[in-house]
């Protein structure tokens, strides 16, 4: 029998488990666990899951790196200290320092680590699994699973390999679906995206029993949890209208757009819900991230710290202006002109008091992953690409204009403008996500708004887009789809537009 390391950080994962209070949870302090004893029961499947998630949560990922610390420099709507040369660097594409390769490093890792944690949970979810949770449990968690590793993918496909329109054909990200030693496969984009499309149609016929779909309830406590924080059936499906947007498959895009935004599960945010305070002007409900828009929001606290410590505070990064935003604009509650800091701009959508006794002021702490605008930005470019079977782009536009209280398109805008609203709703509409920076680069944009939204740009180039491999990869091939050895990973759980014209 194999002996495996299940999760890197065990301290970290037992602590985040025990304060979401769920008896499968409970690990135990061993850090080695026999492979075949984890899953001998319910709860061995229920831990294995929700590792996936938390490990996601780590600040390597999604819960710093990836919304925030990393993808969001480059989008250009920040100043970053000069008292942080290096981070100020990486802003500019440089991403030869030490800050830079160790940034690269831990995204490659750690997304590696949780994939082949994925997949050796894929490899255990047959005839056995279903006898312990269930078939229809078993089912879902299957699904879900395969969710995330399309999701992590993918986005390892947007950092790494170039984009659609400059290489389809690049393969920097190796394709491993198993859990072993065994070197993963050098394939293009295209076959990585095609496998990819094909996993999460499996996965949203494993989830078609999935509570969030309103058919079916279960006396369960993992499946009772919150299911817009899991990788549920409508994640799958926005996986799936964002994968098929990317590879420019435009009609399959928009059907699956129009699927979540017609499922009438998610939509946009009053604007009451924002923030409600009391007499005194004391917040009593905030919800900045706007909850019912997230198909898929991911929880950690991590987020937290990331954005306390680098956006909330008097240095760090700012936001350059909120220029893009009409004055009525409901996104006008994410921002926070700091007087202690000469009015700079902080970034405040992550922000919570730090006091226990103000918590009940506040949903779940989340990155939003998949959410709802999204699904409507696809389709207004699907629309514009020639598909007849979603609303004119002008329409879905409005839409979002109209629930963030901003100025609507004319109904007689011409292509151009349309083009420039999209473009500019992905500006407003991603602050603190990380999604800003990847539609610059799958529109390969050679210039991009440089973050005052007065007209003027910043040029990047096709390889600035582009990050580069980490040095023990580029040192084993070209590239070298092998894991690292060592406790770094765990080796068995573990028609487009040019420029920016304003």
């Amino acid at each position: 029998m194999k002996k495996i390391h299940i999760y890197n950080t065990i301290i970290v994962i037992i602590t985040t488990l025990m304060m979401l209070s769920c008896s499968w949870f409970d690990v135990g302090s061993q850090s080695d666990r026999n492979e075949d004893e984890m899953y001998e029961t319910a709860e061995g499947y229920y831990t294995s899951l929700t590792g996936l998630y938390i490990n996601m949560g780590t600040t390597k990922l999604y819960g710093g790196n990836l919304p925030l610390l990393a993808l969001e420099p480059l989008s250009q709507q920040y100043t970053i200290s000069d008292d942080e040369p290096e981070r100020l660097a990486w802003s500019k594409f440089n991403y030869a320092t030490e800050y830079g390769e160790t940034t690269v490093s831990d995204i490659w890792q750690t997304m590696y680590n949780t994939i082949v944690n994925d997949n050796l949970l894929l490899s255990k979810m047959g005839s056995q699994a279903n006898d312990m949770l269930g078939e229809d449990v078993a089912q879902i968690m299957n699904g879900e699973a395969l969710g995330l590793r399309a999701f992590m993918y993918f986005d390892l496909i947007r950092m790494f390999n170039a984009s659609w329109d400059v290489n389809s054909q690049s393969s920097n990200v190796p394709f491993k679906t198993d859990f072993g030693f065994a070197l993963g496969k050098k394939v293009s984009t295209e076959e990585v995206l095609d496998s990819l499309s094909n996993n999460l149609i499996m996965a949203r016929n494993l989830l078609k029993h999935d509570p969030i779909c309103g058919n079916n309830t279960y006396n369960n406590k993992y499946l009772n949890y919150n299911r817009n924080e899991r990788m549920n059936y409508y994640a799958c499906t926005a996986l799936l209208a964002r994968i098929e947007l990317y590879r420019q498959n435009y009609q399959q895009a928009a059907n699956y757009a129009m699927e979540v935004i017609n499922s009438g599960k998610f939509r946009f945010i009053d604007e009451t819900e924002i923030l409600k305070t009391n007499i005194y002007g004391v917040e009593e409900e905030v919800d900045r991230l706007f909850m019912p828009e997230m198909i898929f929001a991911l929880y950690n606290e991590n987020i937290l710290v990331a954005s306390r410590t680098h956006l909330e505070g008097l240095s760090k990064d700012f936001i350059k202006s909120t220029d893009a935003y009409s004055e009525s604009d409901v996104r006008q509650n994410w921002f926070f002109k700091n007087p202690s800091a000469n009015n700079k701009i902080n970034l405040i959508r992550y922000q919570r008091s730090t006091l226990s006794s103000d918590s009940y002021k506040y949903k779940n702490p989340v990155v939003p992953m998949l959410k709802l605008s999204e699904m409507y930005l696809i389709a207004a470019e699907c629309s514009l690409m020639g598909v007849t079977s979603c609303p004119s782009a002008i329409e879905l536009l409005n839409t979002i204009k109209e629930a963030r209280k901003a100025i609507k398109l004319n109904a007689l805008a011409t292509q151009q403008e349309i083009w420039q609203e999209i473009t500019h709703e992905y500006i407003c509409d991603f602050k603190g996500e990380g999604q800003l920076f990847y539609y610059y680069k799958r529109q390969n944009m050679p210039t991009v708004d440089d973050g005052y939204y007065d007209g003027n740009t910043i040029a990047i180039s096709p390889l600035q887009y582009t990050l580069p491999l980490p040095e023990y990869e580029k040192q084993f091939g070209s590239p070298s789809p092998t894991l690292p050895d060592g406790d770094s990973l765990s080796p068995a759980l573990s028609k487009r537009r040019g420029s920016t014209n304003w």
